[in-house]
């Protein structure tokens, strides 16, 4: 194992924010891990993914960022309809979703295209165009940190909710480590999932009647390349906020005072209203303050333009937030986790 000390981040955070950090180190073997919190007691550790999903506020972190890298897919189990599948942490998710698609199996195509890595995508149940990441998910498998043993939680146990598992809970989220996991897919009889507006529109532009994984998963493409910056050219990490949810009276009322929010109706009486629409509602849509900048296209991401830092961005974020809450008296939660 290489470790490094006062390592750059730059490249390791979809930010593009030069934050650094004490120690860093790549863990490509399950073993490592073991090695490291017996090696390392007394420091914060924080583990990266891609880091598509982070937001550092300060330009020094004062413990250990460990990378990520244990890698492989495996078949586990299948029959005529279905498979089971193992992917490790590691993994780049778009990557692995590729791979079932090329392998004729359904299920995760409506996650495509979505940056991260397989470890990072249960902790806040990533989901897209209808589709979550527990709706095919079958268990995880992770390293407990205080017992030193490897264990397994099912899809159940995971308590998955809207862009949340029990494992983004401040009590628990230092205590396990993604090591894998396990997918249950379908080999056929596919149940496709188009009923997103976006969708249907798109596969009618490419003139597909009867759409297969394949052509759902490049809809899906040509959708987000048209609407999400590419962090390689413009610093963000995705949707900054989560859509928020509010009863069905207190949709009503608020769409009777603006008519240009708008909301999809779930479950109990409850409307998940649109982030973007409240953001845009507001003003906030294109708006640059400096080095910060909420996106033209999606105002639900807010982008680094140059050389902001983590609380330059964090500070337009509180600022978005204030007006929201003053006008509508909603307030935003962010999907993006803000390391202190």
């Amino acid at each position: 194992m290489l470790i490094k000390k006062n390592f750059s981040l730059k490249k390791f955070n979809t930010f593009g924010i030069n934050v650094y950090a004490r120690y860093f180190i790549k863990i490509k073997k399950i073993e490592e891990i073991k090695r490291i919190f017996l090696m390392y007691t007394s420091i914060p550790k924080l583990f990266l993914g891609n880091g598509s999903n982070v937001l550092f506020l300060k330009k020094y972190y004062p413990g250990l960022v460990i990378k990520m890298e244990i890698k492989g897919i495996k078949i586990i189990h299948e029959n005529d309809n279905n498979i089971i599948v193992q992917a490790f942490a590691g993994e780049n998710w778009n990557e692995f979703v590729k791979w079932t698609i090329k392998k004729g199996f359904s299920g995760l195509e409506n996650l495509s295209f979505i940056p991260g890595t397989v470890g990072a995508a249960p902790i806040q149940n990533i989901g897209a165009y209808g589709s979550e990441i527990k709706d095919t998910l079958l268990k995880v498998q992770v390293y407990e940190v205080d017992n030193r043993k490897i264990r397994e939680f099912t899809c159940k146990e995971c308590q998955f909710k809207y862009r949340y598992s029990f494992f983004k809970h401040p009590i628990y989220k230092k205590k396990f480590v993604i090591l894998s996991v396990f997918f249950l897919l379908r080999k056929r009889n596919h149940q496709l999932n188009t009923s997103y507006v976006e969708i249907q529109k798109e596969l009618e532009n490419m003139n597909i009647k009867k759409p297969n994984i394949y052509n759902l998963s490049k809809a899906i493409f040509n959708i987000r390349n048209r609407k999400l910056p590419n962090p390689k050219k413009i610093g963000n990490a995705g949707s900054f906020f989560m859509n928020p949810t509010v009863g069905i009276f207190d949709f009503k009322k608020i769409k009777l005072y603006d008519s240009t929010i708008t909301g999809n109706y779930i479950y109990n009486n409850k409307v998940k209203l649109s982030a973007n629409s409240l953001i845009e509602n507001i003003g906030w849509k294109g708006k640059k303050i400096r080095n910060v900048g909420v996106y033209k296209k999606q105002p639900i991401i807010l982008v680094n333009y140059g050389k902001a830092n983590g609380m330059d961005i964090y500070s337009v974020s509180k600022k978005i937030n204030k007006d929201i809450r003053k006008k509508f008296g909603i307030v935003l939660s962010r999907e993006v986790n803000v390391i202190q």
